[in-house]
């Protein structure tokens, strides 16, 4: 998309030809059956995924399915629920299971760490592979906060905002700012602005800013 690569000219862009294709199968009930995915390549890797946050890797010269992470994503209230990406990260001086790794966010408002060759769940990071991204937030009906960009990695924390089905009802989840941890799903920082100041999580008893109908 964005290649200085120079195989692909005007001059030669008619002539391309299709090599494969992959179809993920039919969505859950209630799941949105649409593509918006940048794919991500890796090596000889390609991974995607799809508006119910199942994660896939493909073999990039056959299209061949390597594996398959199934996310069990509940796709209740996610109106406009899209997986558009997902991140890569190299754990620094590490090696064998989770060294790298894919990380998701779902239309559920989870964080999810798989190790990039096997696609099983990086059970060190978060619960068991999961870091629930509703925690700190205000009680709200399902789908009234998740995220569909891709996370971002910078320095070693996943930096995400989130999506906020404002306008509804009052005390809606805030759309704050995290990074969380790339090795162990801890929360790093947070941005809520409410709170400018307080970098961390709110302290028991309170939440993020909650946010509230256009007057």
């Amino acid at each position: 998309r964005f290649s200085a690569l120079a195989q692909i000219t005007p001059a030669n862009a008619d002539r391309m030809e299709l090599a494969w294709t992959y179809h993920f199968g039919p969505a859950p009930v209630g799941a949105p059956a649409s593509l918006e995915v940048t794919p991500l390549k890796i090596g000889d890797t390609l991974y995607i995924c799809n508006d119910y946050n199942d994660v896939v890797a493909l073999d990039a010269e056959t299209g061949q399915q390597r594996w398959r992470f199934r996310a069990g994503t509940n796709v209740k209230g996610a109106t406009y629920g899209h997986c558009r990406g997902v991140a890569y990260y190299r754990v620094s001086g590490a090696t064998g299971f989770c060294a790298e790794r894919i990380y998701t966010n779902t239309i559920d408002a989870r964080l999810l760490a798989i190790d990039m060759k096997t696609g099983r769940p990086c059970t060190t990071f978060g619960d068991n592979g999961t870091v629930d991204l509703k925690a700190g937030m205000s009680a709200a009906p399902d789908g009234y906060y998740y995220v569909t960009s891709a996370p971002t990695v910078a320095r070693g924390r996943i930096v995400l905002g989130g999506w906020v089905y404002d306008g509804m009802m009052w005390g809606e989840p805030s759309g704050g700012i995290r990074a969380f941890d790339a090795v162990t799903g801890k929360l790093s920082w947070a941005f809520d602005v409410g709170h400018p100041d307080r970098q961390g999580a709110p302290p028991p008893g309170e939440t993020y800013t909650p946010s509230t109908p256009n007057s």
